[in-house]
């Protein structure tokens, strides 16, 4: 009885856990879709974790990032986390976030150091162009709607 309640217990802590990583932040989107957004520059995709948070880097052909993509996914109280976030950013940089609608049910934007930020359901995006010419508002919202449209 003990052991059914052991193995019971093991296979809904595996499943919670199984149910707690997030999609791959390197397949989320593609090499062509980077490149269309980002004028080619982007040579090899560069794994930097995996599991949760999942981080990826595009690359270009001397190994600096095009591309940041971290993919973490919370279990409680996603809204709560990503004001969080957004607060201890403006801490850090002084600045105030700018809100963006139609990306996923909350995002922003943060001019002082160029990211993006987005949660849908559990899953908190950060997207960050290392390249000056597409560390934009437009380029990094444009790859968070390609990302948003993939998530669940």
């Amino acid at each position: 009885m003990k052991a059914n309640r052991l193995i019971a217990m093991l296979a809904t802590s595996g499943a919670a856990i199984a149910f707690a990583v997030p999609p791959d932040a390197c397949t989320i989107i593609s090499m062509d879709e980077v490149n269309s957004i980002a004028g080619g520059v982007a040579a090899k995709i560069s794994p930097r974790k995996s599991g949760n948070p999942s981080e990826c880097a595009f690359e270009d052909s001397r190994r600096g990032a095009v591309l940041v993509l971290r993919i973490r996914e919370v279990q409680y109280a996603a809204e709560n986390e990503l004001q969080y976030e957004r607060e201890n950013l403006e801490k850090i940089y002084r600045s105030k976030v700018k809100w963006i609608e139609g990306i996923g049910d909350r995002a922003f934007w943060l001019q002082a150091n160029k990211s993006g930020k987005f949660r849908k359901g559990k899953t908190i995006v950060t997207v960050v162009f290392s390249r000056e010419q597409n560390a934009t508002e437009v380029d990094t919202m444009q790859v968070a709607r390609l990302i948003e449209s993939r998530l669940k």
